[in-house]
């Protein structure tokens, strides 16, 4: 646990940083760990996202859904092999959408980044 502190504190430090070369209002809130059942049973977020490599509809068709832009996205990437069936399961039966972003497959670091930047430029910052 103590660890755990320690890398969000950095990990905080590095988003205050990132902020703040990146003229940004808003400094990202980075939170501890959570096993993938809390995240998805937990999360109540207005747009809950689950961005995988089958399964899913395109972010396209999900912006077409949307009347107003959400005030509010949590979006999750797998690890490197992707999510299992089970977890896609588990995650339609707790209300999230799952996206694909076509037929290529990323690395989860690189996924993340352009999770982030495909929703920025969908729908603006987002805080």
């Amino acid at each position: 646990e103590a660890d755990n502190s320690k890398r969000v504190a950095r990990w905080q430090r590095i988003a205050l940083e990132a902020a703040k070369q990146s003229g940004r209002a808003v400094v990202p809130k980075v939170a501890k760990p959570m096993a993938f059942r809390s995240v998805i049973q937990q999360t109540t977020t207005q747009s809950r996202l689950m961005f995988s490599e089958r399964d899913g509809q395109s972010l396209s068709e999900l912006q077409k859904g949307f009347f107003q832009r959400p005030l509010s996205i949590t979006a999750v990437v797998g690890s490197d092999g992707g999510w299992t069936d089970e977890e896609i399961a588990e995650a339609r039966e707790a209300h999230w959408t799952i996206i694909t972003l076509g037929g290529r497959t990323l690395r989860a670091e690189t996924a993340a980044i352009a999770v982030t930047v495909l929703l920025q430029h969908a729908f603006g910052d987002l805080a």
